[in-house]
């Protein structure tokens, strides 16, 4: 069976002469059936209702998508305004005072740690379009999680004991997702340099996992300072979303570390959400499919 898809230009003329033809010949037979006529002008009044609301929602598609665009936009012209300032500002300061060697390291080493800052964001904004927009060119694998926490915990060993924060985890051994190794790590890890940044110091993190047939099930928490008002919640994972309007990215990151957690659990093709825990402290629920090779 051979199907063709119409194009909003050719539906018009199409509509057109369908109710052209069923006026037509309504008005051929309308003195012997009145009811004929009757129905065939509803019928025409549904299709152009029909058309109505068709192209409506086209427009209000269309202007979501331009109004969520420009969001997107002014944001990131934001937060990359930021950093860039900052380094301007700190070579200025070196190329046209006069300096002894130790403030003009210092200004240097400022401006250094200002270029971080925007290479990490550059990379996170090329990896969510990459999730976006290219998802078939992620590798897959066998993934053991508890293998990947292991990695995890060695990889922040150094600013969990700055901070005195304890991690641990309670995974089952033989826990294994057939998925992407850099995202899956990706999720855990910007999960993990959350709490670290915002929850305080002297937190416990704690892990835990199960699964069934086709999901694994994981809760990611700790005891820190939660969010204070839960408002903020469903908005935790929106593109440079600050649950504070006056806090800038003093304490780090690009901003899109949520983003990216939500991305790449949804190519995992599982759910996320945030909520405060009753003991104090944030807990992120979300699920991850055991094999997204599988339809």
């Amino acid at each position: 069976m051979i199907r063709m898809k119409l194009s909003s230009k050719h539906k018009l003329f199409f509509y057109i002469f369908l109710i052209f033809a069923l006026f037509i010949t309504g008005v051929l037979v309308a003195s012997q059936f009145t009811l004929y006529f009757t129905i065939a002008l509803f019928l025409a009044m549904l299709l152009l209702i029909h058309l109505v609301i068709e192209s409506f929602e086209k427009s209000v598609r269309q202007f979501r998508d331009n109004k969520y665009r420009q969001e997107i936009t002014g944001n990131i012209a934001h937060e990359l305004r930021t950093p860039v300032t900052s380094i301007r500002g700190y070579l200025e300061t070196v190329l046209e005072t006069q300096l002894d060697p130790e403030k003009e390291h210092y200004f240097i080493n400022q401006a250094y740690n200002q270029t971080i800052v925007l290479s990490e964001l550059i990379r996170d904004m090329g990896l969510i379009t990459k999730i976006e927009e290219a998802p078939g060119k992620f590798q897959l694998s066998q993934v053991c999680i508890n293998q990947l926490l292991v990695e995890l915990k060695a990889d922040l060993q150094l600013v969990l004991q700055e901070k005195g924060i304890e991690m641990e985890w309670d995974i089952p051994e033989k826990l294994i997702i057939h998925g992407n190794q850099n995202l899956l790590y990706s999720i855990f890890r910007n999960l993990a340099d959350n709490a670290i940044r915002y929850a305080g110091e002297h937190i416990k993190i704690e892990i835990t996992g199960n699964q069934d047939k086709s999901y694994c099930y994981f809760s990611f928490s700790d005891n820190g300072v939660g969010i204070l008002d839960d408002k903020h919640l469903d908005r935790l994972f929106e593109r440079f979303y600050r649950t504070n309007e006056g806090r800038t990215r003093d304490s780090g990151g690009s901003g899109l570390g949520l983003s990216i957690v939500k991305n790449a659990i949804l190519f995992h093709k599982g759910f996320i959400c945030a909520k405060n825990r009753e003991g104090g402290g944030l807990e992120f629920l979300f699920s991850l499919k055991t094999d997204i090779s599988r339809a």
